[in-house]
């Protein structure tokens, strides 16, 4: 085996670090040797599943559980309310925003972070590193150091641009979402902008390593031995054979049994319906609200089962024998009961809805949702509608579609995704000479 020796870099980012981390066990079970490089909050689940733990911290901004109760300094605390008011103007708006962040964001110490990496190759003598797509610094310092390392792309494939594509701009958009001609381009410029600025600190810092080649887009540098997408391969794009290697897994997460307390709540009804909005999204009280009282009108038999973070308590007015309202739901372990999932169009919640042949309504408000939606639509594996403006008609106008649908697609791709995960990548990765 040629990688023996494997060092997991994960960004402090609760909805990156879990498929990691499950990658990271996959590696492990394999027989490689494995390390998880993470901020501090995570050292208790890492040496949970025997893996060994080392402390690097690659981002000011974390996100542990819910974002609004993760610990932030007052500047990403800023950045995270400007972030969510932008979700309420629109699409355009709010990837503006997330475009006009990413410097802060993800650009966390480079000189620094090569410093760090430098530290840990001298004396752990690493075989491969691991690096998630957002961790721009810490694929610049690897790209620097000469390290082998592996790309994994949690989030849609789109996120890494591909010739002639803006970063952070969708390549096409769900019906629901109508975007103006000059809003497009008014994101298509500060898009370049933003890729122009990460580009420049990139290529200044590479510039003092003469023994390497400086780079045409921050944003598309990825590992020269594979990329893996936890995701799945809707355009037959897969390079499993060649070099880079391009594996779309499917899913990255592990089965959880549900707890008895949770059975007997699910175990009478005979529909279930799940809300959940991810991390960052559940701030968006006002969308849950709708969500909860529009469901409640179209399916009154119907069990609600709602995600709703730190506006747990506010929300539970709604609460009754038919609609449970909690902080936390374990949807991992819930997903399996459930007939419908309504959720925000993150790729966890997606992969895990797919892995479980679930029905799907999609409400996209950000980053690569907007691609993740498109390609439901255009796969006819859900329905979408605009989180800012959708009716209570239109949530059940997109219920009874999915009721009448064809569930052919659905089947299909939950059972490519039963057979990928982790460990699929994970062989064709070890199987390089």
């Amino acid at each position: 085996m040629k990688y023996k020796k494997i060092f997991v870099v994960s960004p402090p980012f609760y909805s990156h670090f879990n498929p990691l981390l499950v990658l990271a066990k996959s590696f492990q079970e394999q027989g490689a040797q494995v390390t998880v490089g993470c901020s501090i909050e995570f050292k208790e689940q890492i040496l949970k599943e025997n893996l060994a733990f080392y402390e690097i911290d690659i981002s000011s901004n974390k996100n542990t559980g819910t974002s609004e109760d993760t610990v932030q300094p007052d500047t990403e605390r800023m950045r995270l309310e400007e972030f969510f008011e932008s979700t309420k103007k629109g699409a355009v708006e709010t990837l503006i925003t997330q475009s006009r962040h990413r410097k802060a964001d993800m650009l966390y110490n480079p000189q620094e972070l090569i410093d760090k990496i430098k530290t840990i190759d001298d004396s752990m003598d690493v075989d491969l590193y691991v690096v998630d797509i957002l961790s721009y610094s810490v694929t610049l310092s690897l790209y620097f150091l000469g390290l082998p390392f592996v790309t994994f792309c949690p989030p849609h494939p789109n996120t890494i641009p591909r010739d002639g594509r803006y970063f952070n701009v969708p390549k096409s958009w769900p019906e629901a979402i109508t975007v103006k001609e000059e809003d497009l381009k008014k994101l298509k410029q500060v898009s370049t902008q933003t890729q122009q600025e990460f580009t420049e600190v990139f290529n200044n810092i590479i510039s003092e390593n003469k023994s390497i080649k400086k780079i045409g887009n921050a944003f598309s540098l990825v590992s020269e031995i594979a990329v893996i997408y936890n995701y799945f391969d809707f355009n037959n794009i897969e390079k499993s054979e060649e070099s880079p290697k391009e594996l779309f897994i499917g899913n990255s997460f592990e089965a959880v049994a549900l707890d008895e307390d949770w059975m007997e709540k699910i175990e009478t009804k005979e529909q279930k319906i799940m809300i959940s909005l991810g991390t960052f999204l559940s701030n968006r009280k006002d969308v849950l609200e709708k969500l909860i009282l529009s469901a409640r009108e179209s399916h009154p038999d119907a069990l609600l089962i709602v995600s709703a973070g730190s506006h747990a308590e506010e929300l539970k007015k709604y609460s009754s024998p038919n609609t449970i309202i909690e902080g936390f739901i374990p949807q991992v372990a819930l997903m399996q009961y459930v007939d419908t999932v309504v959720f925000h169009g993150g790729c966890n919640t997606l992969t895990e809805a797919m892995y479980h042949g679930k029905k799907m309504v999609i409400l996209p408000f950000s980053s690569d949702q907007f691609n993740i939606a498109y390609d439901i639509e255009k796969n006819n594996l859900g329905r979408v509608l605009d989180p800012n403006n959708f009716s209570t008609e239109q949530l059940a106008q997109a219920f009874t579609e999915l009721e009448e649908s064809s569930k052919d697609n659905l089947l299909h791709w939950r059972n490519v995704s039963r057979e990928r995960g982790a460990d699929y990548a994970v062989k064709k990765i070890l199987e390089i000479e």
